[in-house]
């Protein structure tokens, strides 16, 4: 998903960030899309997995709990320079 997000929105992600033409193709074109793919395929099976083990509104939680670390992450660094 995040993938189909990011796709239209090239040009305006890589002034955002202040890339050049080809900084923008290849970091975003390919290194964050291919980053997105390396967390988000294994992320999707072991989620699949835990749904028939595990108590979904723990599963639930925890995303949550997750997306919460995300974002203090993003707080301490608005530029996400420690995310990437």
């Amino acid at each position: 998903m995040d993938q189909n997000l990011l796709a239209p929105n090239l040009t305006d992600v890589a002034q955002e960030f202040n890339f050049s033409d080809t900084e923008r193709d290849t970091k975003l074109g390919g290194e964050i899309s291919l980053s997105l793919f390396l967390v988000g395929a294994p992320a999707a099976l072991v989620v699949g997995y835990w749904t028939d083990h595990v108590n979904r509104r723990n599963l639930y939680t925890a995303g949550v709990v997750l997306s919460l670390c995300e974002r203090c992450i993003r707080r301490i660094d608005p530029r996400h320079a420690l995310l990437f």
